[in-house]
């Protein structure tokens, strides 16, 4: 199986539906599997956060109203590209459900919300679960609840950005070994970790994606460009080209290795 992609958007669109089309075409055209929004709603945001308002206002300028949430689908329908979406809060599973999305996100800061993943479990068809942030024992519970259920857990270090040597690779290594079906949230700069990731299985690996570091946001300076992102789907098919099968059926040219080579140095059987 192929590792497949997903860029997250995050912030980068700046609320601006013109960027978001350039950045879903963009990623499309270059072999990206999956675009990732936030559908957070900023009046839903609890009051008793550090910063309030500032924060407020921050999400409520870059948030998708149900409108931009349709026009995202139709746009991601158009290009030929699979749309996957975060849900923030329980009052927003009903209408994510109308989209007729085959996937959910729930982000890292939600991997504890049993309530809110339950309800999501049993209204998509995939669950996709980041895991940053999460004590082992929150894990494992996490994995207990989702038992039986179709369920992804991405490994995930949060934060932004992640040095290598804070990856910790053994741990989606660790949920690979448990059977469960496994991927990689990617905060690193440049490429390094998430081919690495490729090279282990992910059977997902997400990156934020930016169409230029220079614009304006929180996360465009730690967000990945469309060359990266280009690099990183080559590698994920090359990877996926030198796999194989565990039972192969040997190709004539190894016949015919057979035929010149074996006991040509005398009977050593």
């Amino acid at each position: 199986m192929k590792t497949k992609i997903i860029a997250d958007l995050t912030s980068n669109h700046m609320g601006d539906m013109e960027i978001i089309e350039a950045m879903i075409k963009t990623l499309a055209q270059n072999g990206v599997d999956v675009v990732k929004t936030q559908s957070w709603q900023s009046k839903s945001l609890r009051k008793d956060i550090q910063d309030y308002e500032t924060n407020y206002d921050y999400y409520l300028k870059h948030q998708l109203s149900d409108e931009d949430h349709w026009a995202v689908k139709e746009m991601c329908d158009q290009y030929g590209i699979e749309m996957l979406t975060t849900c923030f809060d329980l009052g927003r599973i009903e209408f994510l459900s109308s989209l007729g999305l085959k996937m959910i996100k729930v982000a890292s800061s939600d991997s504890t919300s049993h309530k809110m993943i339950e309800r999501l479990v049993n209204n998509f068809d995939t669950v996709v679960v980041s895991t940053g942030g999460t004590e082992e024992d929150e894990l494992n519970d996490l994995i207990k609840l989702c038992q039986g259920k179709n369920v992804i857990f991405l490994h995930c270090v949060s934060l932004y950005p992640c040095p290598f040597e804070k990856v910790n690779m053994d741990r989606m290594v660790a949920l690979k070994k448990q059977g469960l079906r496994f991927g990689y949230s990617d905060h690193t700069m440049g490429t390094d970790a998430a081919k690495y990731a490729i090279c282990l299985g992910a059977e997902y690996v997400e990156k934020h994606f930016t169409l230029n570091r220079a614009l304006p946001g929180r996360d465009q300076k730690m967000s990945t460009t469309i060359e990266e992102f280009s690099e990183i789907v080559e590698w994920a098919n090359l990877i996926n080209k030198m796999k194989g099968v565990p039972n192969p059926i040997l190709s004539k040219q190894e016949h015919t290795f057979r035929e010149n080579y074996i006991g040509k140095w005398g009977k050593n059987d």
